[in-house]
């Protein structure tokens, strides 16, 4: 049973960030939002970006925040 059935998800699709983290979490909103990936659920962008982060992560390629 999905959460977002009973009202109690939050979609970060739709929260406006500010301050600091905004780089980093427009990462999240870019992700959620992109068209090529408008057939994957929420839950599949999430798994596919935290497989971007951990290849970045391997090459070296991400900067601490």
């Amino acid at each position: 049973m999905s959460g977002a059935n009973h009202g109690f998800m939050l979609n970060p699709a739709v929260i406006e960030f500010s301050g600091a983290k905004a780089e980093s979490s427009d990462f999240w909103v870019r992700l959620l939002n992109n068209k090529q990936l408008r057939d994957c659920d929420d839950l599949e962008k999430l798994l596919i970006g935290c497989e971007i982060i951990a290849a970045l992560d391997a090459a070296d390629l991400l900067a601490a925040a």
